[in-house]
């Protein structure tokens, strides 16, 4: 029988230790070894002897071979064996059929078993055929599984459903590929979602690394397995233990997860060069060279899907055709995106922000996906800094040189005349507005490498800021961040500098026409506009009236500022004013610890702001009827709810400081209502309304109150001895009845008024939470904490920590899809239009509703403006979020510089990775750092734990860069 020799060493270094002699002598063919001849005797071969035996003739190649005996075969692993085991003592000889046997075992325990294992566990098999070993490796088109090679997806379908199993993801700090969800959170205590690479390479990784997402349906079948104990090396990935690893099939793998991975991104890339030329093309048209704006990202990718090169590259006609594609290409809601497109235009924009085409792309933290991309302008951006560093490069950089002389001698003023361009790419570096601009970046290391004091220091925003503070005084009070491009403030863009030109004219005009026989005058009824001393604008009031021992009716006045517009007024369709142009623009009332920028003009907010006394306002005014009954529960009647537009003038002057002194005076009246006045017994009255709305909400609609844990040590600033909002410090956002007063009235017609819209199919701007998908264990997990709500328990700031790894976030959509965390099926805010654009909307829909006019928008306005409102949400929030990380950091670093030896606790919310793990101060809420753990612990903490004793080793205010250590 023929045996072949096979040279095994243990831990895979079969190959790396063999001598290139031994190599050769391996390389022998079986014809060759069967030449052989038999020793006289079976003694230990000589050196020579085992040499001789592979001289062997050529002429013996053409021999016909001798069959070796089993003594044969022995005589030669031995000589193999004493010619190498000096050089490789675990070499280890076997026979092919025990190669074989082992190589099988291996591979059904490492590979087919599972397999077979994934095929009778899944209930309903997505191939539709049983295991057997030719399904690996197989065409997946040749087993009838069609992939559609240019898969399109419904945008819509990002909001009616979060990140599942299935999905197409693209992972921050990961090649430019897409991956697909193969896995949801298991619990709590690991909220990583597992995701698989076309390769089969599995990552496991929170929802925040997703920079965007293609829906994509899978039957409800697991992928992700744990694998199982076989006696051989594992395959799989660690997750959170080396003695537990899982793995992906290799069949649900090569036939389900790679294919539409694969094909997706393999287009994607074929049409990079198409797209990089369409968008360069697109955004000489977009561009405003008054300043950046947004532009819907679902709007430039459907551009760049419908423009033809070939007509916009006509010399006469061209320009035409690009500007009506762009007038006329608005995202149509019902149509399909190419995903092969969607991820090209992600990525080769990604590849012009470092030529200052594009601004940042801005992604939706409910949604997973890009919303907007800011269009910069091509003049101040573009060619300016294209410009600047050709000019700086061409000269050898000698201006640098230049200007770090005139710094290190503390000639500032001529440094700043002399060098405006220099100083312009440091107040961009501080402000945050280089995006993948690598060579930007490089020159602002080479000014610093040549200033003397800043040559060992690492270069960060904080000292680029420290710098420019130094060069102009008066820069000492500015927030570098308010000069970030995508916020778009007026003292960073032009064209917001001018739209506040136009705010600062404009005076609301009063409208009489059919107003004055629709609007109801509420008289002396007592409105409560209860409000912080500080409020910049009152747009809301609660009242409650009588009509018998049991029987009320609450009525929510909200300020009625649409009334000042045509829109409301006369059936035209759309926008036509100017100021609710801008207004819509701007989307949101901009709040940051030391800013405040309205959405309205100053004169707008103070002609429809309630609470002054004895003149009368308008409102829009939504009323709901109501009994007490027994056991002094509040029943609500629903379908009484009614809108009317109002008159009310008596507003009591209170504030959430004033009602809670009031309702805790109204607590001690031991002698019922009699004693109580009628502000107190109001007021009394409503707080218990509220907390029967609140119990109702909870105990019904499975709603989740966090209380006063959720908001501490929130960001104060107050004016320091010059008078400048620069001094720091931090409070607790306390819940007390006034506040769960005025919270709960304001979520009722919020509630109410989105099931009024929905009934009457009414087009309007609903606010939406869907909660995450998760594993049975978390699911779990997020259940019992809401038992702990529904018993009446206070959450702690551990609870609020681990259950929000599992929170998704709130985002709005033209559909009344549920709203899971207020408890409602259906919620339409309408309760602040002075800071808020949906509820403008909403409100002028009412108007055309109750005046028997056209309604102003259809659904696909709505729809329209829902992508760029999506988008405002998204800017300001993260905006909010990096100014309070600033002036927190900022506060913790003045601590460090006074006390060297300054100790923190902080709260794990994280799982530990490659030695570090990500936590937050509790006392400050806005403080999130990165913890450098002990390289020798045996065991990590878990989110939750709270770890003393930790100190600051690295701090970066603009940056929101923390880094601390045991």
């Amino acid at each position: 029988m023929a045996m072949n020799i096979y040279i095994s060493l243990p831990n895979r270094l079969a190959c790396r230790g063999m001598s290139q002699i031994f190599a050769r002598r391996l390389h022998l063919s079986q014809r060759c070894l069967r030449q052989v001849k038999k020793p006289k005797r079976a003694s230990r071969t000589s050196n020579k002897e085992f040499g001789d035996a592979f001289s062997i003739p050529n002429r013996a190649m053409l021999d016909p071979p001798t069959p070796l005996s089993q003594e044969d075969i022995d005589r030669i692993n031995y000589m193999f064996l004493s010619r190498t085991k000096d050089l490789e003592p675990g070499v280890e000889v076997k026979d092919l059929n025990r190669i074989k046997q082992e190589f099988y075992s291996r591979y059904g325990a490492r590979y087919l078993n599972p397999c077979n294992s994934w095929f009778q566990r899944s209930e309903q098999n997505i191939l539709g055929k049983s295991f057997s070993r030719s399904l690996i490796n197989a065409d997946p088109e040749a087993l009838g599984i069609k992939n559609k090679r240019f898969l399109k997806f419904d945008p819509k379908e990002l909001m009616s459903r979060p990140l599942q199993i299935g999905d197409l993801v693209l992972l921050k700090h990961q090649s430019p590929q897409l991956c697909m969800c193969i896995d949801v959170p298991s619990s709590t205590r690991d909220p990583r979602y597992t995701f698989t690479t076309v390769d089969g390479t599995i990552i496991f990784s929170t929802r925040n690394k997703v920079l965007m997402r293609i829906p994509h349906h899978l039957p409800n079948v697991p992928l992700l397995m744990k694998e199982m104990k076989h006696g051989f090396e594992p395959v799989g990935c660690v997750k959170n233990t080396t003695t537990e690893t899982f793995i992906l099939p290799i069949v649900p793998r090569q036939q389900i997860t790679s294919p539409i991975s694969h094909q997706i991104s393999k287009r994607a890339w074929e049409e990079m060069p198409f797209t990089l030329k369409k968008l360069e093309l697109l955004h000489r048209h977009l561009q405003d060279a008054r300043g950046p704006w947004q532009v819907p990202f679902m709007n430039l990718v459907s551009m760049v899907e419908k423009l033809d090169m070939q007509l916009a590259s006509a010399s006469n006609t061209g320009a035409a055709y690009v500007e009506d594609l762009i007038r006329t290409c608005t995202f149509e809601p019902q149509a399909k995106l190419d995903s092969a497109i969607f991820l090209s235009v992600y990525c080769a924009i990604e590849n012009q922000q470092q030529s200052h085409l594009w601004g940042n792309i801005h992604s939706s933290r409910a949604l997973l996906s890009p919303v907007s991309v800011t269009v910069m302008p091509l003049r101040s951006q573009h060619l300016y800094h294209r410009s600047v560093l050709q000019n700086l490069k061409v000269r050898n950089y000698e201006a640098v040189s230049k200007f770090a002389r005139l710094v290190d001698t503390g000639k500032y003023n001529e440094a700043i005349m002399e060098y405006p361009e220099i100083v312009k790419l440091l107040q961009d570096y501080a402000a945050g507005n280089f995006y993948n601009d690598a060579t930007a970046i490089s020159v602002v290391s080479k000014i610093f490498r040549k200033i003397q004091r800043f040559q060992e220091e690492d270069i960060t925003r904080d000292i680029c800021h420290q710098l420019l503070k130094e060069l102009d005084s008066s820069q000492t009070t500015r927030n570098p961040l308010h000069y970030n491009l995508d916020l778009g403030l007026p003292s960073s863009s032009l064209r917001s500098s001018s739209e506040q030109d136009i705010y600062n004219l404009a005076h609301p005009v009063t409208f009489e026409g059919q107003d004055k026989n629709l609007r109801h005058d509420f008289g002396d009824m007592k409105v409560y506009c209860i409000d912080s001393e500080t409020a910049h604008e009152i747009d809301d009031g609660v009242s409650i009236e009588s009509h018998s021992d049991v029987k009320r009716t609450l009525h929510i006045h909200i300020a009625d500022p649409a009334s000042f517009f045509r829109e409301c007024q006369e059936g035209t369709h759309g926008i036509e004013s100017e100021i609710l142009q801008i207004a819509l623009n701007k989307s949101f009332t901009t709040y940051l610890p030391d800013l405040m920028s309205p959405m309205l003009p100053g004169s707008y907010s103070k002609a429809a702001d309630l609470g002054k006394q004895g003149q009368k306002a308008k409102t829009i005014t939504f009323s709901v009827d109501g009994s007490w009954i027994k056991n002094g529960q509040f029943q609500l009647q629903p379908e009484s709810f009614r809108i009317k537009l109002g008159l009310v003038s008596n507003f009591p002057q209170v504030t959430y400081n004033t009602v809670d002194s009031m309702l805790a005076q109204a607590s001690e009246v031991k002698n019922g209502s009699a004693n109580l006045t009628d502000d107190q017994r109001n007021l009394k009255e409503l707080y218990a309304i509220s907390q029967n709305l609140r119990a109702n909400r909870i105990n019904t609609q499975q709603a989740v109150v966090f209380g006063s844990e959720f908001n501490k040590g929130q960001v104060a600033l107050s004016p320091d001895e010059n008078g400048v909002l620069q001094k720091v410090s931090f409070k607790d956002q306390l819940e007390t009845p006034s506040s769960v007063l005025v919270s709960e009235m304001m979520i009722l017609a919020n509630t109410l008024s989105g099931q009024f819209f929905k009934d009457n199919n009414l087009p309007g701007v609903f606010r939406c939470y869907q909660p995450l998908a998760l594993g049975p264990q978390a699911q779990n997990e997020y259940e019992l904490l809401k038992s702990k709500i529904k018993e009446g328990k206070s959450l702690t700031f551990k609870d609020i920590c681990m259950i929000s790894t599992i929170l998704n976030s709130s985002f709005y959509s033209s559909d009344g899809y549920r709203h899971e965390m207020i408890g409602a099926p259906h919620y339409l805010t309408v309760t602040s239009p002075l800071r808020r654009f949906p509820d403008m909307i909403n409100h002028l829909q009412i108007h055309r509703l109750l005046k028997g006019l056209p309604l102003c928008f259809n659904k696909d306005d709505v729809d329209r403006f829902v992508w760029h409102i999506q988008s405002r949400d998204s800017i300001l929030k993260d905006a909010s979020r990096c100014s309070n990380t600033y002036w927190t950091l900022k506060y913790l670093k003045q601590l460090v510089e006074n006390d060297k030896n300054k100790k923190f606790s902080v709260m794990i919310n994280s799982v530990p990775q490659v030695g570090f793990v990500r936590c937050v101060l509790p006392d400050y809420s806005s403080a999130r750092a990165t913890l450098k753990l002990k390289p020798n612990e045996i065991s990590h903490p878990v989110i939750g734990d709270i770890i003393e004793n930790c100190r600051i080793t690295k701090i970066d205010a603009l940056e929101g860069l923390l880094e601390m250590e045991l």
